[in-house]
C-alpha cells in the first residue's frame, strides 16, 4: 500500500524564462552535445535565447505549494525532457529548500512514464526510512536548441505533489507500474487493471495512451490530455476538479520502454 497521502497539488505553466543559453559556455556545451548524437546545435530554435531551468521552476512550485515549513524528508524531480542548463540542478536546490535538507534526486530516461517511477521511488524511500512527508516535482521544458524529431513540446510546466503520512492529509494514491507491456497488449492489460473499479472510474489518458485503441469499454468517463506536455499534461489532472464519488485514474504507456503506469486517486470517504 502506498505509504503517503496526497495532501496538496500545484500546477503551473510558465511564461518565457530568463536563463540564457546563448552565452559562450552554453554554445560550447550544446555544440559538443549535439555533435555526439549526430544532430546540430540551432540556437535560433529557442525564442529569445533563454528559457526556464528546472531549478527556477522548482523554486516557484515549492513556494506555491506552501511546503516550506513541512517536515519534508524527500524531494524527487521527474522529467522526460532534459534540463535547460547543466550548471543548475533542481535536486541541489531542493536539498536546500527546507531547513532540514531533505534527500533529493532526479528521475528521467523513462519517457512519459517517468512520474510513475518517481512516485514508486518516493513510496519506497519514505516507507523504508519512516519519513513523514515527500515532494514529487514533475517538470517539462521546451527550450531545446536542436531538432527534437517528431516530439511535440508545448512549453514549460510543472506539477508539484505534496505527499504526507498524516491520516487527515487526503486520499491515498493507488499506484501500479507494469513492465514489458507492448503497444498491442495495452488494451488487454488495462481492461484487467481497470476491472476492479467495475465501470466506476474517470480515466485520464496520458500522451502514450490512445483512448479508442487502448481503453476498454464501459468506463464512467474518459478524459484525454493535451499534446505538448509529455509529463505534466497527465498529472495536471490532479490539480483540477476530481470526481466526488469515484476514483480518478491516470494511465500512461511508453512504447519504447514498454512500461505502463496507473495511479488512482479516490475520494477519502470512499477509502474509509
Amino acid at each position: 500500500m502506498f505509504p503517503l497521502r496526497l495532501e496538496r497539488v500545484v500546477h503551473r505553466v510558465f511564461p518565457p524564462g530568463e536563463s540564457r543559453i546563448d552565452d559562450a559556455f552554453s554554445v560550447r556545451h550544446f555544440t559538443d552535445l549535439t555533435a555526439a548524437y549526430g544532430t546540430e546545435f540551432r540556437p535560433g530554435a529557442v525564442s529569445g535565447g533563454a528559457g526556464n531551468t528546472f531549478a527556477a521552476m522548482s523554486k516557484e512550485l515549492v513556494g506555491a505549494l506552501g511546503a516550506e515549513s513541512e517536515p519534508v524528508g524527500l524531494a524527487v524531480v521527474a522529467h522526460s525532457t532534459p534540463d535547460l542548463d547543466c550548471r543548475y540542478a533542481a535536486a541541489t536546490y531542493l536539498s536546500e529548500a527546507w531547513p532540514h535538507g531533505p534527500l533529493s534526486f532526479g528521475v528521467s530516461e523513462q519517457g512519459s512514464c517517468t512520474p510513475f517511477s518517481a512516485l514508486r521511488l518516493a513510496a519506497g524511500y519514505t516507507g523504508r526510512h519512516g519519513l513523514r512527508a515527500a515532494v514529487v516535482l514533475i517538470l517539462d521544458q521546451a527550450s531545446l536548441p536542436y531538432d527534437t524529431g517528431p516530439a511535440e513540446l508545448g512549453g514549460d510546466a510543472g506539477v508539484a505533489l505534496l505527499l504526507s503520512a498524516s491520516q487527515q492529509a487526503g486520499p491515498r494514491p493507488d499506484l501500479r507500474y507494469l513492465t514489458g507491456v507492448a503497444t498491442p497488449d495495452v488494451r488487454e492489460v488495462l481492461a484487467g487493471e481497470l476491472a476492479r473499479y467495475e465501470g466506476r472510474a474517470t480515466v485520464v489518458a496520458g500522451p502514450g495512451v490512445d483512448p479508442a485503441r487502448d481503453l476498454p469499454a464501459g468506463l464512467a468517463e474518459v478524459r484525454r490530455t493535451g499534446k505538448g506536455f509529455p509529463c505534466t499534461g497527465l498529472w495536471s489532472a490532479l490539480a483540477g476538479p476530481r470526481p466526488a464519488d469515484r476514483p480518478l485514474v491516470l494511465v500512461d504507456h511508453d512504447p519504447v520502454t514498454r512500461w505502463l503506469g496507473l495511479c488512482a486517486v479516490g475520494p477519502v470517504e470512499a477509502e474509509r
